[in-house]
């Protein structure tokens, strides 16, 4: 054995172990309470994720029915920017009163803007390219053309709606156009403007809250989700139209379904297919609905 080995044996046994152990003891609690008063640092740091939150308050019945109703008027708001030409192709199958069903294919197109969105055309299309019924509206007038029957139907746009031309939807072209594309606001929100005060009449389910709404253009019973997404409207008269409202996944306030329906058996089932937006605007040609000579013209009934 080497001399320096001897050496660091002896200065080894020469060393007490009393005092090195409590400097290790000491060494390691000071590290222990270090870890301590880090851990305890995030949890109480506003900033970190680990903090302790104090549960948030339950909301009041009015609270939340004001929060659902005020999502509901933003969100109509930022679809208003989604106005101008488009085209909007659907499935459309509808049930008469009789039981009778028809399933026809719907192309709807027009250049609205934030004022209006007229003019508006409809083809009604069954089977591969065979029109039904080709329907031009505006802010004046209704006018439905009939091949097969080579009869024009006609009414003041204001006395009536689709209803009266056999399709059972309660609403005007101009207010499916506005429904499909996510301005639903147009309807149902007050038309003084107030579109973000709490409708004073209101009722909270489960899931949903039903408003009344009086000042608009569907005045009637509309149910949201409580973050604010349409779920069904119904007239508040007994014995009136109803529909619900299927959400889309792209938009919230765009249906991907409706579904309507009157006590006396009428029903409609609208399925959103596309809405594309068009560039450049439809002509007045596009827009125009021109009757072949000898076309019969008869006059709708308001219903």
């Amino acid at each position: 054995m080497s001399r320096s080995l001897l050496l660091r044996q002896g200065c080894l046994k020469a060393l007490p172990l009393g005092p090195l152990l409590r400097t290790a003891c000491l060494l390691l609690l000071c590290f222990s309470c270090t870890g301590c008063a880090s851990l305890q640092f995030w949890r109480t740091s506003p900033g970190s994720q680990l903090a302790d939150q104090a549960p948030p308050a339950p909301e009041s019945k009015e609270e939340k029915a004001l929060r659902a109703w005020q999502r509901f008027s933003g969100e109509s708001a930022l679809a208003e920017k989604l106005n101008g030409p488009m085209r909007i192709s659907a499935a459309l199958r509808y049930t008469d009163a009789a039981g009778e069903t028809t399933r026809v294919s719907a192309l709807l197109w027009g250049n609205g803007d934030t004022q209006s969105p007229y003019p508006l055309r409809l083809d009604l299309m069954a089977g591969i390219g065979t029109v039904v019924a080709k329907i031009r509206e505006d802010s004046d007038s209704f006018l439905a053309y009939a091949p097969d029957e080579k009869t024009a139907y006609t009414h003041a746009r204001g006395n009536s709606n689709l209803s009266s031309f056999g399709v059972p939807i309660p609403f005007s072209l101009g207010d499916l156009a506005l429904l499909l594309s996510g301005r639903s606001g147009r309807l149902f929100l007050p038309r003084s403007g107030q579109t973000q005060a709490l409708p004073g009449q209101y009722s909270i389910g489960e899931h949903s809250i039903s408003y009344r709404i009086a000042d608009a253009e569907a005045p009637g019973i509309l149910e949201l989700s409580f973050t604010g997404v349409p779920l069904s409207w119904k007239e508040a008269r007994e014995g009136g139209w109803a529909m619900e409202m299927e959400p889309g996944e792209t938009h919230p306030l765009q249906p991907q379904k409706l579904r309507i329906s009157h006590p006396k058996g009428y029903f409609a089932l609208v399925t959103l297919k596309e809405v594309a937006r068009v560039s450049p605007p439809f002509t007045s040609a596009q827009l125009d609905l021109p009757l072949p000579p000898g076309t019969r013209t008869e006059e709708l009934r308001a219903q």
